[in-house]
């Protein structure tokens, strides 16, 4: 047999605890946790203070059973913590002295005061808990095998953090006496918890005076060298008995409540004191903005280490969520490579719709320029996001000071850059007319500011000539249905609060403006759909007549959010043969057939730009026209007479038809219509 396993078998040892000297002084309860979690679950780890709250050096750390205790022995000892290997010992049982002058006879009066209480209680502790476990109703429901479950709490820390314990109280005392003996090896989330009988504070306090107090035993073994850091065993003078309770150590004796329970009742039954955070800054640390969603941890690090040597690179994942939030932090092993990444990081405005044409190929990651700057510790992190919450939502338009009412911040949206996965899918040739569209989009906007980009219209671009207003309206709802199923997958990312926001805002916005209602909102989607309008634009002959299709069209959703998630559905889709001919008669069908006009395009989708006057009037034409059907109808309800009111409005709607087909001086122009293979066209021209 091993010393060590020797020195296990001593009965004046605890064998599920650990008493660790030789601790970095700015090592924290949790970062002593984690150390040994690597070897063996961890009921509780924390390091002794003294008066002034700072760490003595010395701690300890339980375990939910003897061989894991043995092993964390072992291999803490071969381990470093922050650079230090740590001095680890089986902990000493607390040592009561007997008194000799009672009798050793037991009295009716003599029974201890923790096995009433406990024979009583239907109160459960339950230690090690793992962090997943945040909602009480999910633990309620593990315990619910028992038997039926009354209550079920997890306390938190009073900065927001998990205290690691939770309680539950079941409806009778057999029920918990039950789980208590069963739930020797349970396991909630692959981590192995304790259970143990608790009561409440006040009946322990009470029950507590009636116990007289006994000494402890001191050690006279303490080296005088170590006296103020270290401590032989977990127990010595009275000021180590002092610390080994703050340490709630207990020896998980089911017919023993130990001062252990005590302090976690306290946690929860008293206010919490405030303590102060100890907050340490990783060195040589970055903040990356501007990720896709979809980096991982590996393929990050690999791309920083072209720089030098990573020491971690962690996407941040929302908690409430639980996906990533685009953003990541990286740090480094040395100086240099930490300087160079923040020397050479470009800078992106990020109220600027233009991209700097000097970026370094490294910092574009799948299409995206990412922002780096240094990492900052959390409360200066704290004072920078207060700082900048305000501007922050006038960006994303969720304040009534918006800094971009043109939308110009959706100009990027469908823009694929030339490393992105998307990219992939195309020629050369068709992201050159991409770039090349873009660019003249941003010209255009430039020199004219009543243009701005529609919130709830799309231009879709390398349209098949087969394609009519019908099948392409069909394609628009294929898109939101094939969107939000992949969003159901876990294929692609929803839209984020800000965007179903602003979606939100928008609509609300239009419907004051028209003076529409939410009666007649609801009416109206349920006529129209979530497509209001698919409109394909053709050739126009010099008869009048409608030609073949430009190529081009125009999607109207009904609401932002709709908008949105077909354009990220459609943009450089292609486009099928069931998709081209959904909405073609057979004689149709067999006419494209023959010209052969039925051929799979990758589409181009942005958000329309238009003219704020256009708007205007077409809102003000709505309005007119709703006052005209609400005057038209009141009268048909009295029996008055309505042939004039309505000569008068059809003359009116095929004058509207004529002008919106001949354009300014009998020309059809168009925005929208984007570049073209061959010469460059202005997207004003016409």
């Amino acid at each position: 047999m091993s010393t060590t396993e020797e020195k296990v078998q001593d009965d004046s040892l605890d064998r599920k605890t650990l008493f660790v000297r030789s601790i970095p002084f700015d090592v924290t309860n949790e970062q002593l946790s984690d150390f040994f979690s690597q070897f063996a679950p961890v009921k509780h780890a924390v390091i002794v203070n003294d008066n002034e709250n700072k760490s003595r050096g010395f701690g300890f750390v339980s375990f939910t059973s003897d061989d894991d205790t043995l092993i964390a022995l072992q291999e803490s000892k071969k381990k470093k913590l922050n650079d230090r290997l740590l001095r680890v010992d089986i902990a000493k049982r607390r040592e009561r002295k007997k008194d000799d002058s009672k009798s050793s006879t037991p009295k009716k009066n003599n029974v201890a005061p923790e096995k009433i209480a406990l024979q009583k209680t239907a109160r459960l502790i339950v230690r090690n808990l793992p962090w997943s476990v945040k909602n009480s109703d999910e633990l309620a429901n593990i315990f619910k095998m028992y038997g039926p479950v009354k209550e079920a709490k997890i306390p938190k820390k009073p900065d927001g953090k998990m205290c690691g314990f939770g309680f539950v109280t079941m409806t009778k005392h057999a029920n918990a006496e039950k789980a208590v003996k069963e739930s020797s090896n349970l396991k909630i989330n692959g981590r192995e918890v304790a259970v143990d009988f608790a009561v409440s504070k006040s009946h322990w306090t009470v029950l507590k005076d009636e116990q007289p107090e006994e000494p402890v035993e001191a050690s006279a073994e303490e080296d005088d060298s170590d006296r103020d850091s270290d401590v032989d065993g977990a127990v010595g003078t009275e000021e180590e008995e002092d610390a080994e309770e703050d340490a709630e150590n207990d020896d998980d004796s089911d017919e023993e409540v130990h001062d252990e329970d005590v302090k976690l009742l306290e946690l929860e039954d008293e206010e919490p004191k405030e303590r102060k955070k100890r907050n340490r800054q990783e060195k040589f640390c970055v903040f990356v903005r501007n990720l896709p969603y979809d980096v991982t941890e590996d393929a990050l690090k690999a791309h920083f280490e072209k720089l030098g040597e990573v020491k971690y690179a962690l996407p941040v994942i929302d908690k409430e969520t639980g996906l990533p939030k685009g953003t990541a932090f990286v740090a480094f092993y040395k100086n240099n490579a930490y300087e160079e990444c923040l020397l050479n990081a470009p800078s992106v405005s990020a109220n600027s719709i233009l991209l700097p044409d000097d970026v370094s190929p490294f910092y574009v990651y799948e299409g995206r320029i990412m922002q780096i700057a240094p990492a900052l510790d959390r409360d200066s992190a704290a004072r920078m996001a207060e700082k900048s919450a305000e501007s922050r939502k006038e960006l994303l338009g969720r304040t009534p000071k918006e800094s971009d009412k043109r939308n110009l911040y959706l100009l990027n949206e469908g823009r694929i850059g030339p490393n992105s996965k998307l990219a992939a899918l195309l020629s050369k040739g068709d992201l050159d007319i991409r770039e090349r569209s873009f660019n003249l989009r941003v010209e255009q906007l430039k020199k004219n500011p009543t243009l701005h980009l529609s919130m709830t219209r799309l231009a879709i671009r390398n349209l098949p000539r087969a394609m009519n207003d019908k099948s392409f309206k069909q394609l628009g709802r294929k898109a939101i249905v094939e969107f939000a199923k992949e969003v159901k997958e876990g294929k692609r990312h929803p839209l984020s609060k800000e965007e179903i926001d602003r979606s939100t805002k928008h609509k609300h916005f239009v419907l004051e403006k028209l003076g529409i209602t939410d009666d007649e909102e609801k009416k109206r989607v349920s006529k129209h759909g979530v497509v209001t309008q698919a409109k394909v634009i053709n050739e126009v002959k010099g008869s009048g007549e409608y030609g073949r299709s430009r190529g081009y069209g125009f999607l109207e959703f009904r609401d932002h959010k709709h908008a949105l998630m077909a354009l990220r559905w459609l943009n450089a889709h292609e486009v099928t043969k069931d998709e081209i001919t959904n909405g073609l008669t057979e004689e149709q069908t067999k006419l494209a057939l023959k010209e052969k006009t039925i051929n799979r395009r990758r589409l181009v989708v942005e958000f329309a730009i238009e003219n704020a006057s256009v708007v205007k009037r077409r809102y003000d034409q709505i309005s007119r026209s709703r006052t005209e059907g609400k005057t038209l109808k009141r009268k048909r309800e009295n029996g008055e007479d309505t042939k004039e009111e309505e000569t008068s409005k059809k003359k009116s709607g095929k004058d509207n038809k004529r002008q919106k087909v001949n354009g300014k001086n009998g020309k059809r122009g168009n925005l929208n219509k984007g570049s073209h293979v061959g010469k460059p066209r202005s997207i004003a021209e016409g």
